[in-house]
């Protein structure tokens, strides 16, 4: 595979369905939900660190960056890895086709706490996906 068509499919990858803002810090993963209306930046978002829920067969998102060192998000069970770097958005796209539990473990060492920062990918039917994140929302308001 050439490099401009691995670049091809990294960076212009199908469109997405959902959308995710990740920032890694030591040592969580701070994942931030659009708000009910679809946009971030708005006091309907939703942040949590380390749950990252997805409906599965749909294309996901994320911008991910970096709050401190490098960081690399990693999902072995979809062969994704990606590097978090301090002052870079990065772009980066997934599709589960597999409802279940999966873990996202820093695979980059990045301090002391490294070995503790995993967090959880939860890959759902559409109609629980869309159910936990009204709950959610209702929660957090």
């Amino acid at each position: 595979m050439s490099r401009s068509t691995w670049a091809d499919i990294k960076e212009h990858g199908p469109p997405g369905d959902v959308f995710y803002k990740i920032n890694a810090k030591q040592f969580n993963w701070e994942i931030t939900y659009p708000g009910p209306d679809g946009k971030f930046g708005t006091k309907s978002e939703l942040t949590m660190d380390n749950e990252l829920h997805v409906p599965v067969n749909k294309v996901v998102r994320i911008d991910l960056t970096s709050k401190d060192v490098i960081h690399s998000f990693f999902v072995p069970n979809l062969r994704l890895k990606q590097d978090a770097v301090p002052g870079r958005i990065i772009h980066v796209w997934f599709e589960a086709t597999e409802t279940g539990q999966y873990e996202i473990p820093c695979a980059e060492l990045c301090g002391f706490g490294h070995s503790g920062m995993k967090g959880n990918l939860t890959v759902q039917s559409q109609e629980d996906y869309d159910k936990w994140l009204k709950d959610e929302y209702s929660q957090n308001k």
